[in-house]
């Protein structure tokens, strides 16, 4: 992978986290808010909690923080896989958003 590939995955993936987080709010009527600066997505819930997504350039990650742990994903096989537990973005996040959102 070179940078303009991996520029162009992760915009992808930042789209698709929004459109996520834009229908997760009409389905659970939660207020929560999220903001994109350049490279890291901040969403911010009713309750305080924060869940931080950013790219790491050099290493060609994906970095995930939520209120418990972090994560780093790496992709592998057209999607992105968490280096220590195997499991995929879309699973560890969309977990982590309903756990945080219930807090």
């Amino acid at each position: 992978m070179n940078i303009t590939q991996f520029h162009t995955i992760t915009e992808q993936l930042f789209n698709k986290i929004e459109l996520f987080l834009d229908n997760y709010v009409n389905e659970h009527d939660i207020d929560l808010d999220y903001e994109t600066n350049g490279n890291v997505i901040t969403i911010s819930f009713p309750n305080g909690s924060k869940i931080i997504i950013n790219t790491q350039e050099p290493l060609f990650q994906v970095w995930l923080a939520t209120q418990k742990q972090g994560y780093h994903f790496d992709y592998i096989d057209n999607n992105w896989i968490c280096n220590r537990t195997d499991k995929s973005f879309d699973q560890i996040f969309s977990e982590s958003v309903k756990e945080q959102a219930e807090l």
